[in-house]
């Protein structure tokens, strides 16, 4: 054969055996790759450095130098063929034929054993050595070896997949990882088209002073919007422990009282809503479900997670039933991102129990000793303590930070973002400038355009960026439509309203943990569904309901024979603070407003007195000047006005020859002489 001939029958050989070699197990093509990548780094090291080479690589394939050294050489000989690097005993091994019977034996000891397969392998072994019937393996055996193919590495070739481990051993729920899940995107959405809610507890502790005697772990009930991932909702409360040390957490009135601030202070969309909840803690049970119905025209219908915890296979136990997490995995995301930025936060429990602090007992310790020296010690020199954990006022104002700056980011990434079309170009007329929007440059006249056009042209003067989820709500939530406060009324229910007073004040004033510390007020006068004011009367009582997520209203309803009636919203009556001069003056102003109100009725009283008062003075001064008061001297009068004017007429007429004496009489004496008359004719 010809040399050109040969060459090309050995290069038609490599490429064969570059194909042939993808057969092989993974593990035994990627050890023999790696044997042929050494020993080709070999031919090209210097003569007389292989020995050291070899010393250096032996560790990484577990066997001593000489044996790389060995198999290098035999490699060699055989004109570098790969199949000699190949581990032929392994392949073998893998190679092995088992039956189905022994498969399904062995992936049954494996899906028993909890925790490990290399127990079930040591089950087996000791099976098969012990005399124990087996299925699929011969009855004759060895007392000294195991049968072919029943090695470990060769047993775990045929051992369940990680979907089936996980669902004998945990459950479906844990197994939901490695099957294929349901993707879903936010393309498509409109702002307010889908609420997502949920509950959860953050990882850190803080104070609760004047109510809990120990630091608690704070609690949260909030609501996002699924296109925008804004949160556009959301309250904290305390965990509080009851008279019998029970911690009192979230429940479901706490739901009841988001959902209603939702649909009231935010809106739903008219053509359709969708709220996600789950079945347990941030729930909407169906008569509360049926009430946002009818208030919404049918427009908002809820959607429930499902339930997970069901029996892997029959014979076993069902797990405890729980809500699908995966079902609001846009909400799961924001509390982790929430996690991360509160975690700067003194008091961290970490996010399990194997990464809490060591120092946590301490510092609990230390906490409790002088939550129980505030509660001894003047209240002026008690706020001079420094505690280890932060108080419950201090760690609400850091969640309002926090928050809002997580609702205006821009450096995210947020599915479908560039799919939605989220993107807003800028420009900026100096490198340390701020960005401004692209469209300010088409409202400039044409000369002031050109010169913008001519700088934002340069590098590094045009970029851009992603939408935050407050600029996507901002956007897009302008169409979204509010449901009646009548309707907050009905959601709320009777359950959950508290009877009232009315103070000589004309406030509601009490004390309510859930809206937050010290004395709530609100105005006692309503504004009805048809906006009338309506002042309620002092020292009479109303069913009132006050949202902890909306505290700056108060639902207030009566209770009628005919059931309940519902009035209207009060305002709140704020407490301002000394040095805030505009809200003093607003407050007077509100106060001077309501001071009116009040003199009204004082007024309209006042002005029948005033009438009354100058009918009497009217009265007197007649009586006082002599004019006719009774119903006698009122008919003298007339008599005398009618005689009057017949004397008058006889005057005018007697008076033309006598002009110039004339005999005239004053109406005063007129008065007295026919009064006299009448006197003695009346005596």
């Amino acid at each position: 054969m010809a040399a050109h001939q040969l060459q090309r029958a050995r290069a038609m050989a490599v490429a064969e055996s570059r194909i042939d070699r993808y057969s092989l197990p993974q593990d035994v093509r990627i050890e023999a790759e790696g044997l042929e990548a050494l020993f080709q780094a070999a031919d090209a090291a210097l003569h007389g450095s292989k020995g050291g080479f070899f010393e250096d690589a032996a560790h990484r394939f577990s066997c001593s130098a000489s044996h790389l050294k060995n198999l290098y050489s035999r490699w060699r000989k055989s004109d570098r063929d790969f199949w000699v690097l190949v581990n032929k005993t392994r392949v073998r091994a893998m190679e092995s034929e088992l039956s189905p019977e022994f498969v399904d034996y062995w992936r049954g000891l494996c899906e028993r054993n909890q925790r490990s397969c290399k127990a079930a392998f040591r089950i087996f072994k000791r099976a098969y050595f012990g005399g124990e019937a087996i299925p699929g393996l011969p009855g004759k055996r060895s007392q000294s070896q195991l049968p072919k193919g029943c090695t470990y590495p060769n047993l775990m070739r045929y051992a369940p997949s990680s979907f089936e481990l996980r669902a004998a051993r945990q459950g479906r729920s844990a197994a939901a990882p490695f099957r294929p899940l349901v993707f879903t995107t936010r393309v498509g959405l409109a702002c307010g088209q889908v609420y997502v809610f949920d509950d959860v507890e953050h990882d850190h502790k803080v104070n609760f002073l004047g109510v809990n005697r120990q630091a608690m772990r704070p609690l949260e009930l909030s609501c996002i919007d699924l296109l925008s991932g804004c949160k556009v909702a959301y309250g904290l409360k305390p965990t509080v422990l009851d008279d019998e040390s029970a911690k009192q957490k979230i429940k479901e009135r706490d739901m009841r009282f988001l959902v209603a601030h939702v649909l009231h202070n935010i809106g739903y969309r008219p053509e359709g809503t969708v709220l996600m909840v789950e079945r347990g803690t941030a729930a909407i049970r169906p008569d509360m479900e049926q009430i946002i119905l009818d208030a919404t025209d049918g427009a908002v219908r809820v959607e429930r997670s499902g339930r997970e915890g069901a029996a892997a296979f029959a014979g076993v136990f069902e797990g405890r039933s729980r809500g699908n997490s995966r079902f609001k995995a846009a909400l799961e995301s924001h509390h982790n991102l929430v996690h991360n930025e509160l975690a700067a936060l003194p008091g961290q429990m970490g996010k399990d129990r194997d990464h809490a602090p060591e120092e946590l007992h301490g510092r609990d310790r230390h906490n409790n000793a002088l939550i129980q020296a505030v509660a001894a010690l003047p209240p002026e020199r008690a706020a001079l303590l420094e505690l280890p954990f932060i108080p419950w006022v201090q760690f609400h104002q850091l969640c309002d930070e926090i928050y809002d700056r997580i609702n205006h980011r821009t450096e995210h990434k947020l599915e479908g973002w560039e799919a939605a079309g989220f993107l807003i170009n800028e420009f900026r007329l100096t490198v340390d400038g701020p960005w401004l929007p692209m469209q300010m440059i088409s409202e400039l006249p044409p000369e002031k355009r050109v010169l913008v056009d001519s700088v934002i042209g340069r590098a590094g003067h045009v970029h851009c960026r992603r939408m935050s989820p407050a600029e996507v709500w901002e956007r897009g939530s302008g169409a979204l439509v509010k449901i009646g406060a009548q309707h907050v009324a009905a959601i709320l229910g009777r359950d959950l309203a508290v009877a009232r007073l009315v103070g000589d004040n004309h406030l509601f004033e009490f004390e309510d943990r859930e809206l937050g510390p010290g004395i709530h007020r609100y105005l006692a006068q309503v504004v009805s569904p048809r906006g009338r004011e309506l002042l309620l009367s002092p020292k009479q009582t109303y069913l009132v309901h006050a949202n902890p997520f909306a505290v700056d209203q108060l639902f207030v309803s009566q209770e009628t024979p005919a059931g309940i009636q519902f009035l209207g919203v009060a305002p709140r009556w704020e407490t301002v603070e000394k040095l805030d001069v505009d809200a003093l003056h607003r407050q007077m102003g509100a106060a001077a407003k309501i001071e009116k109100e009040l003199l009204r009725p004082v007024a309209r009283r006042g002005a029948d007195l005033t009438r009354q008062r100058i009918a009497a003075a009217q009265h007197n001064s007649a009586v006082l000047r002599g004019a006719p008061i009774t119903p006698g001297e009122k008919a003298r009068a007339a008599e005398i006005a009618e005689m009057r004017t017949t004397a008058h007429d006889f005057a005018a007429i007697t008076s033309r020859d006598a002009e110039e004496t004339p005999t005239q009489f004053s109406d005063e004496e007129i008065a007295t002489l026919f009064s006299t008359k009448k006197d003695e004719e009346d005596e």
